[in-house]
């Protein structure tokens, strides 16, 4: 009879210890009634008691891990917030290096929480260029005509100011400025020259592509080096602030005065860009030239291309 009464006491901590295997615990009463060593033999209460013992520990870290999962939730929720606000940033970096210069974004990548965007007086070489008979061709030109050549010659034009260290500062319809900026007075006029005298090529071999469909044009260039303010300036108005990053001062006036006076495709650069570049490049006769608005004659040669 007492064999018989303990396989039933055992069957009753199987069957606990089954439940509690399956995460059910509404035998904890049973076991916790087995523990009386004075009602059931002390094999049974011991083994009730540890069985108990085991409940509430596998409950604790059910509940602690509970409490993990729960505050792994809210992480990972936090997580996705913070990569939809990245994911947000990195388009608007993506759309906005589109319009800002590479030298802005340098500054900023440099040093994000403060970047130094006040104007420093740095020596630079200032390249203009504008596509002759502009006016005319647009006028003889639908607008997606137009569109499709200024796209297709900047575009190529593109490619090389950026391998000689270049930087579109500003776009004017069919004109660009473009800056050259280097530690090495030589190493900037020289950068400058060279991605004029690419241009010069390339634009040779644009109009040889698309002849018979366009008639062909000329790119008209001007450069001059020297010290010039650069960084950016701030408009206010009651539209709000404005902002743009440039080089101000003669060295980009007189640049683009040059630029002026260039007819044919050709390149002009001034004697402070040539006294660089004078054993890089082959140069015209130097002359003396009398540029709008500017008080005294400048000498300028012109860039040889063979």
């Amino acid at each position: 009879m007492e064999q018989d009464n303990n396989d039933t006491l055992f069957e009753i901590l199987l069957d606990a210890a089954k439940k509690v295997s399956m995460g059910a615990y509404d035998k904890t009463d049973s076991l916790m009634e087995l523990t009386n060593q004075n009602k059931y033999p002390a094999v049974v209460s011991e083994l009730a008691e540890a069985f108990g013992m085991m409940i509430v520990q596998v409950e604790s870290r059910e509940f602690n891990l509970e409490q993990l999962l729960s505050e792994l939730k809210t992480k990972n929720q936090k997580l996705k917030e913070t990569l939809l606000r990245v994911q947000i940033l990195e388009s608007i970096q993506s759309h906005m290096s589109k319009f800002v210069p590479k030298s802005v974004q340098d500054l900023i990548e440099d040093n994000p929480e403060n970047p130094d965007l006040t104007k420093h007086e740095k020596n630079i070489s200032v390249l203009f260029l504008d596509i002759a008979g502009y006016t005319k061709m647009s006028e003889n030109n639908s607008r997606e005509k137009m569109n499709y050549l200024i796209e297709t010659y900047f575009s190529e034009f593109l490619n090389i100011i950026v391998e000689n260290k270049g930087d579109i500062n500003e776009t004017a319809g069919d004109g660009l400025m473009i800056l050259f900026q280097d530690d090495t007075p030589k190493t900037h006029a020289i950068n400058a020259v060279s991605a004029a005298v690419g241009i010069h090529k390339r634009t040779k071999l644009i109009n040889e592509s698309l002849k018979g469909k366009y008639k062909p044009v000329s790119v008209n260039i001007g450069i001059n080096s020297g010290n010039a303010s650069v960084g950016s300036t701030r408009f206010k108005g009651i539209a709000g602030d404005r902002w743009t990053y440039t080089a101000s001062g003669a060295v980009t006036n007189i640049a683009a005065r040059v630029c002026a006076i260039a007819t044919d495709g050709k390149i002009l650069v001034t004697s402070l860009t040539s006294d660089h570049i004078k054993n890089n490049f082959r140069l015209g006769e130097q002359k003396k030239q009398k540029l709008k608005n500017v008080s005294k004659a400048i000498q300028v040669q012109e860039v040889l291309i063979d």
